[in-house]
């Protein structure tokens, strides 16, 4: 009986098969054809496993380069050849894939015919087998029905094992199938991106050319407008220069000689008023602000990071500082307590805002010693007080010490003044987050943030001579335009374009009328003016002015607007730093 039932098993098999048209309907020989491609087969999964690999570094090489402006070529084609490489495999595992459905196109017709007949064929009844009219002559009726059980048990589990192993490996190329598609159809995609992003790059280069080509351009125009409006400003009469020096605030000043409390603008005593508001004033916008420094301490940055920030360089320890110092006045003295002495900056300010400015302080007298000179005591230098030095306020004295011989690294020369208006040279923008509003000097409460002039120097409502607001008419406004056109016409060589208020100037300025009849004679005349509007550049200046008259718009360039404002605005009302921008008051 063990003999007998894998012959019934394989007659079984091979019955089922024979409608498959197989050679000769021989199982054997039917799998040995199917599995000729078995050999080919069997790396596939791993292969195609390799090159999901393969896409992904190629994606993700892509994404980074996305992020990119200097990608070359021979980035570009290094990918491109990944691609084609990956491609050329799949193509290769793909014919794979069609042999092996060609196989397992027989494979699953011999999967439906042994499922078929093994719930076709059924099992004999007891009773079918005990009356069973053929029974081998040497069985008797149990005999045969414990060969038939024992047949169809095991007939069943070989089946069964058959259909589980034919399952498994349709389901397998199904799946190798599938994922050989998808990774085909993301490197199509990934190779669209490839070429997207080359032809973005090429963009972009072009773009950047052109951009150069016109920010050489525009550089060269303005040169030739600074270099002919310093003309201009070099033709002006002596009277004329010290206007432009008083208005215009060419000194520096520093917060620790200038801190005032803050005041309101008056109010515009007629209507419509023109208010020209200056950010910052009296400032070489250089090196660290100390009402922005002020600011960011109060939003807690460190005394490093306030350097940092201003001056571009970290702070360090210097071992061979010099012990003494050469102060204009007074001779030799201790390095330490000569910086006890710099009136730059409130003590009650905070301790990191007073330690940035005690190593700013030292190191400007650090460099200054270098040079073998005295160091002077006003704001020329550094502002220094014997009485401070002699008694320094406990606050300012521990930033000294705590900062005991740090200085900025590299060769700075550490300047510093009180406001800037909330843009320095070497840092540019100093806000934390949008500019006005954010700007750090602001926040600390600076009074020149952003102040109308009308008082000769930082005392606001001093010596204003005569003039006690801000605001300038619509008549007066359009004679600073009448100056401009016939400034504009003389080259800058016009000694009576000054400001009509004689009493605090002196000098033969035109009148109002007479400038009119001028500014018709050489250009347009212009008699009122009904709106004002500026642009802001992002180098931290006024770079246009635009007005509406009685003559239509007029655009104005900013530092020119500037010079003729000064120039001819009556009184000590002045735009004194080149960022400013107007009020209107309807």
């Amino acid at each position: 009986m063990c003999i007998i039932l894998p012959v019934f098993l394989v007659f079984s098999i091979a019955t089922a098969y024979a409608a498959n048209e197989c050679e000769d309907g021989d199982l054997a020989k039917c799998e040995k054809e199917i599995d000729k491609y078995e050999d080919r087969y069997e790396s596939t999964s791993k292969k195609l496993s390799d090159i999901k690999s393969k896409q992904e570094s190629v994606t993700s090489k892509i994404a980074s380069l996305a992020g990119q402006l200097s990608v070359t070529d021979a980035e570009i084609n290094d990918i491109s050849a990944n691609i084609a490489d990956v491609l050329s495999e799949l193509s290769k595992i793909e014919t794979i894939l069609l042999d092996k459905n060609a196989a397992l196109a027989d494979k699953f017709s011999l999967r439906t015919k042994i499922v078929k007949t093994y719930y076709q064929k059924g099992v004999l009844n007891d009773f079918e087998v005990f009356f069973a009219s053929k029974v081998p002559a040497n069985l008797n009726g149990f005999q045969f029905t414990s060969a038939s059980n024992a047949y169809q048990k095991a007939y069943a589990n070989e089946t069964l094992k058959i259909i589980d192993y034919l399952n498994s490996e349709i389901s397998s190329y199904e799946e190798d199938k599938a994922t050989a598609q998808s990774i085909k159809a993301n490197l199509e995609n990934e190779k669209a991106n490839l070429l997207a992003l080359k032809d973005n790059l090429a963009n972009q280069k072009n773009q950047a050319s052109a951009e150069h080509s016109e920010l050489e351009d525009q550089k060269g125009d303005y040169e030739k407008e600074l270099s002919s409006l310093q003309s201009k400003i070099d033709r002006l009469s002596t009277l004329q220069k010290k206007i432009i020096a008083e208005k215009f605030g060419e000194e520096t000043g520093t917060v620790g000689q200038y801190d005032s409390v803050s005041v309101d603008v008056p109010s515009a005593p007629f209507k419509p008023a023109f208010g020209a508001f200056s950010y910052g004033a009296y400032t070489h916008y250089n090196g660290m602000s100390q009402f922005g420094a002020k600011g960011r301490a109060q939003a807690g940055h460190d005394y490093k990071k306030i350097i940092k920030h201003y001056y571009g360089n970290d702070v360090k320890d210097k071992d061979d500082f010099p012990s003494k110092v050469s102060v204009e006045g007074y001779g030799e003295m201790d390095f330490q307590k000569y910086l006890y002495g710099l009136a730059e900056m409130p003590s009650d300010w905070p301790e990191d805002a007073l330690k940035a400015q005690a190593i700013a302080g030292r190191t400007y007298a650090y460099r200054f010693v270098k040079k073998g000179k005295a160091i002077c005591t006003t704001q020329s230098c550094q502002v220094f007080s014997k009485s401070k030095s002699d008694n320094p306020p406990s606050s300012w004295k521990k930033a000294v010490d705590d900062t005991k011989d740090k200085i900025i690294d590299g060769d700075v020369t550490a300047q510093y003044s009180s406001t800037a208006g909330g843009y320095l040279n070497d840092s540019g923008w100093d806000d934390d987050g949008e500019w006005p509003k954010d700007s750090y000097e602001r926040k600390a409460g600076s009074p020149w943030f952003r102040w109308s002039w009308f008082s000769k120097g930082f005392a606001m409502l001093k010596d204003t001579c005569g003039r006690g607001y801000p605001w300038m008419s619509s008549e007066e406004m359009a004679d600073i335009i009448n100056a401009w056109v016939v400034w504009k016409a003389s080259g800058g060589n016009d000694s009576q374009i000054s400001p009509i208020t004689t009493s605090c100037w002196g000098g033969n300025p035109y009148s109002m009328s007479e400038l009119r009849d001028k500014a018709d004679k050489v250009g347009k005349v212009y008699k009122s003016v009904s709106d004002i509007d500026v642009d802001i550049g992002n180098n931290g200046k006024t770079t246009k002015v635009y007005l509406k008259t009685d003559r239509g718009d007029l655009t104005i360039d900013g530092a020119e607007f500037q010079t003729v404002f000064n120039l001819r605005a009556p009184s000590y009302v002045a735009i004194r730093s080149r960022l400013y921008d107007f009020e209107v008051k309807k």
